[in-house]
Formats: C-alpha cells, sequence, structure tokens
C-alpha cells in the first residue's frame, strides 16, 4: 500500500474522528519529552478527507504535538480513495507491531477487524496476522469488553479491574457496575475482596428483593464508604464487615456470642477453640501448641477443667 510523505497543519487534522482509533493513552510524559526531544521518529498516518484528513493511526503522538504547541507535523498519507478496511488494517498493524496492546485496545482492534470479517473463523486468522489473539474464547471475551460502559473499561486500563472481573460488572442491571468500579477503585482492593463485596451485594440484592444499586445506596454504606477520617483501609474492613452482618446476620450473631464465651474461658495462648466452619455442624476443635510432655500434661488438664465446666456446654447448646 502506498504512502506519501508530507506536511500537514494540525489544524487541518480531524482529531474529533475517533473511527480508527486503537489507543488508550491520549499521551503519556515520557512521549511528550521524546517528541519534544527527537521530533516525530515515527509520523502519524493520514487519510485526506475533503479539506481535511481522518487519523488511521497516530492519535498519541499528535496528541503530544498538540501538547507542545506545534502546528505544523509530518505526516503519511494514504490515497484519498484507500478504503476504509485497509484504513483498518493499517491501524491494528501500526499499533499492534510496536508495543503490547492491553485488553481495552485488543477489543477496539477485533471490533473493528470483525467488521471486515464477520464469520468468526475468519476473523480469528485476520486476528493472528494482524499480531492479535486468536483463540476464539479469548476473541468473544474482548468483543464483550468492547461493549462495557467506557467507565468500566477505564477500570480495565488502570488496573483496578481485571477483565473477567469487568464482565462480571458489565452484567450488572443499569449503572451498578459503575458505581461498583468506582468503589473498588477508590478503595484500592484486590480482586479477592472485589468478588467478596460483589457477591455480597448480589445476594443482599436477591433475598431483600432489592436492585444492586439499591443495596450500595444503603445509608450505612454510604456513611462507611464517604467518612472523612476513616482510611481506606478501614472503610473496607468496615464495608466487608457491614455486608457480611446484613447477608449473614444468624452466623454473625452466632459469631459474637461464640467470641465472648470464648474470651471467658481464658484459655492458655498454646490452646485453641475453633467453631465448625460458618458454623454449620456441631463438631468444634481444640488445638494444642506444646513441647514438652510437661506443658501437654497441663494443657490437656485445662481442657478438661473447661470440657466439665458451663460455659463449653452453653457454647454447643447455642447452635
Amino acid at each position: 500500500m502506498p504512502f506519501a510523505d508530507h506536511r500537514v497543519s494540525l489544524k487541518q487534522i480531524r482529531l474529533e474522528d475517533e473511527t480508527f482509533r486503537i489507543s488508550t493513552e491520549i499521551s503519556g510524559d515520557g512521549l511528550v519529552r521524546s517528541v519534544r526531544r527527537l521530533g516525530l521518529i515515527h509520523p502519524p498516518v493520514l487519510r485526506p478527507c475533503g479539506e481535511g484528513f481522518v487519523v488511521v493511526s497516530g492519535f498519541r503522538r499528535l496528541a503530544a504535538c498538540s501538547a507542545l504547541g506545534i502546528t505544523d507535523i509530518p505526516v503519511r498519507l494514504m490515497n484519498s480513495d484507500a478504503s476504509d478496511a485497509e484504513c483498518i488494517e493499517t491501524a491494528i498493524a501500526d499499533n499492534a507491531f510496536q508495543r503490547q496492546l492491553n485488553s481495552i485496545e485488543m477489543s477496539r482492534a477485533l471490533k473493528l477487524l470483525s467488521t471486515l470479517y464477520p464469520d468468526v473463523r475468519s476473523l480469528s486468522a485476520a486476528a493472528l496476522d494482524m499480531g492479535l489473539p486468536d483463540n476464539l474464547a479469548m476473541i468473544g471475551k474482548l468483543l464483550l469488553l468492547f461493549g462495557l460502559p467506557h467507565e468500566i473499561q477505564g477500570g480495565v486500563v488502570s488496573e483496578v479491574l481485571s477483565m473477567v472481573m469487568a464482565l462480571e460488572l458489565g452484567q450488572l442491571d443499569g449503572s451498578a457496575g459503575v458505581a461498583l468500579t468506582e468503589l473498588f477503585g477508590y478503595l484500592k482492593i484486590g480482586l479477592n475482596k472485589q468478588r467478596e463485596i460483589l457477591t455480597l451485594v448480589q445476594e443482599i440484592a436477591h433475598r431483600d428483593h432489592l436492585s444492586v444499586g439499591d443495596v450500595l445506596n444503603i445509608a450505612d454504606i454510604r456513611n462507611i464508604v464517604n467518612h472523612e477520617k476513616w482510611d481506606r483501609s478501614r472503610k473496607t474492613v468496615l464495608l466487608r464487615e457491614y455486608l457480611k452482618r446484613r447477608r449473614y446476620p444468624r452466623i454473625t450473631s452466632f459469631e459474637a456470642d461464640f467470641e465472648n464465651q470464648r474470651q471467658s474461658l481464658n484459655l492458655d495462648p498454646a490452646v485453641t477453640l475453633a467453631p465448625p466452619r460458618d458454623f454449620e455442624g456441631k463438631t468444634f476443635s481444640f488445638h494444642i501448641q506444646f513441647s514438652s510432655p510437661v506443658e501437654l500434661r497441663q494443657r490437656l488438664s485445662q481442657v478438661q477443667e473447661i470440657a466439665s465446666g458451663p460455659v463449653l456446654e452453653s457454647i454447643l447448646t447455642g447452635l
């Protein structure tokens, strides 16, 4: 495909037309410093359109030039009769073969490519040639990612969300997925805690016949998140505790009662009394640490004393 080298005014370029845009980053400081020092080593690719030009690739480079106040720039021009298909493949190749694309950029590239290859098998073959994932399952996920709200996509770009979590949030009704993205980004929590909070919120919503958005707007939750004196770590702990109490009030009550009674036993630090998991069932266990026969006899004596006392009986009959 022939290209012609030219210089054009930045004012002639239709930067608002992002038909062929792949990149997510506007312009990093590193790129601005590079352009300031060395100029445009790799000129943007444009297609003539009427009196101006449409960007095929190079949005980040053009943003860097704009930030530096550069008005006249070198570019590579495609033929004015270049097809959309040629522009799409040029845009993808110019991005994919220069750097590692993030998930959102790959989703944009595959979405553009899917307009040329609507059959999934043909799309997979074309993706392989263009340096994109060709696995059919991954292609499906990336295309779903493209359709998510911009806020959730932004969570993926900023690494607040994994692709898996983003797809789960994208399935929620209304703006709930966006609200959770913002919450996770604010609290700066990892995938495991994100999944725990999402599951608890969904289960509360289902049980109480509410929407996920309704649960997130509960006054107690808003008060925790918006508290001025608590840091993010404390807010995360309190939020998880509140959601657990709300979701499992019976278990929470058992936990509190059990802990109070366990404290009253004044156990040796080397002797631990553990309840059944989630307080389901009636099998408790003692864990004893010792380093000599004497220590073992002493701690077994304490356990025997507890076994004949009223506190353990109260604990066992309380379930």
